[in-house]
């Protein structure tokens, strides 16, 4: 008898019905967040590297007198390591050599594009450089990025991000840097 009454008393009692609600439901509420979470953090370092990629580069050109197409074809290769854990054949790039001739103009001296992305035509004017780049006399190497990119769970992000990046790198031994 006892044991029933206990049980009647268990079942009428209110207190604490709040805390255990919100212990089951509690759970629930957190997976969206951990699914949420793991989707932005890998687009995060996606896009990381593939700047990360545009600027290295940019940076190699930068740091020679010529470029030969043995040296483009190592750059291309150094795109799996330079974009692992992803795939690199996501990345389209273009390597720009441009000089500057007055404030205002700035010319392809020559181009090469990778994964899809063509170069752009000798001599043509290239627009959109920050005026702090635009020292006439000098040249300036432009590396242009897009990589295309699936979050692993699609929770957030259920289609495709694309990613682009531009970095730009002063020459610096001989302006413009030639393409031997």
């Amino acid at each position: 008898m006892k044991l029933i009454a206990n049980l009647r008393r268990f079942g009428a009692a209110r207190q604490g019905l709040a805390a255990l609600e919100f212990a089951i439901i509690a759970p629930l509420l957190m997976v969206p967040l951990l699914l949420g979470t793991v989707d932005l953090i890998d687009i995060m370092g996606a896009n990381k590297r593939a700047q990360n990629a545009a600027a290295s580069l940019a940076d190699v050109v930068a740091r020679d007198t010529e470029v030969t197409d043995a040296e483009l074809a190592g750059m291309w290769e150094a795109l799996d390591l330079l974009m692992f854990p992803n795939d690199p054949g996501d990345m389209q790039i273009r390597i720009t050599s441009i000089s500057i001739e007055n404030a205002t103009t700035a010319r392809v001296v020559w181009s090469e594009g990778h994964g899809g992305m063509s170069g752009r035509t000798t001599g043509s004017t290239v627009g959109g450089i920050d005026s702090r780049m635009m020292v006439p006399g000098t040249s300036i190497i432009m590396a242009e990025s897009t990589y295309k990119h699936y979050a692993p769970l699609r929770f957030l992000f259920p289609g495709e991000i694309s990613m682009t990046h531009t970095a730009y790198r002063r020459s610096r031994l001989v302006d413009p840097i030639a393409r031997g």
